[in-house]
């Protein structure tokens, strides 16, 4: 009878001890140097906002990598990319941040810039009807997209 009495105890103290085995590369790693996904998007948008695109670039994929359905970041991936000039990349990451959330206002009016400097203007009006109907007239994305276009347009009359 001891010895299934210790057995019991025995099995109910591992039962209840918190397991502190860890695979490597697993569990808390509470002394780890790693940026979290929130430091590295953080950091991200602030390169974006000093024209850092390469070093943005750098960090949202790092944010992507942990979490590849992130809109926000894919939207700023496409701007750091379009900004450079690479106008295929920054479409394609505005597509994927709106078939994630529709609704998404920069990246509505992020496509819709980079359709007005590829000379989509149908395009471009397509992003600007529906950032009509996601945030009506008065809203920033909006306005910014229609002073763009209107002003393609009119480069597009003075040409023709």
């Amino acid at each position: 009878m001891n010895k299934i009495c210790a057995i019991f105890l025995g099995a109910a103290f591992l039962a209840v001890t918190p397991n502190f085995v860890y695979a490597a590369g697993s569990g808390d790693d509470s002394t780890s140097n790693a940026p979290s996904m929130r430091e590295n998007y953080k950091d991200a948008v602030r390169a974006v906002e000093a024209k850092e695109y390469r070093k943005a670039i750098a960090l949202l994929n790092k944010v992507i990598d942990e979490k590849p359905r992130h809109p926000d970041a894919l939207n700023y991936l496409g701007y750091s990319h379009r900004k450079l000039g690479d106008y295929a990349r920054g479409v394609t990451y505005y597509k994927k941040a709106l078939s994630l959330e529709s609704d998404h206002r920069g990246a509505n009016e992020y496509l819709g810039q980079a359709y007005v400097e590829l000379g989509n203007l149908a395009g471009a009006e397509a992003q600007l009807d529906a950032l009509a109907k996601i945030c009506g007239m008065d809203c920033e994305e909006f306005k910014s997209l229609k002073q763009s276009l209107d002003a393609a347009k009119a480069r597009k009359a003075k040409q023709g």
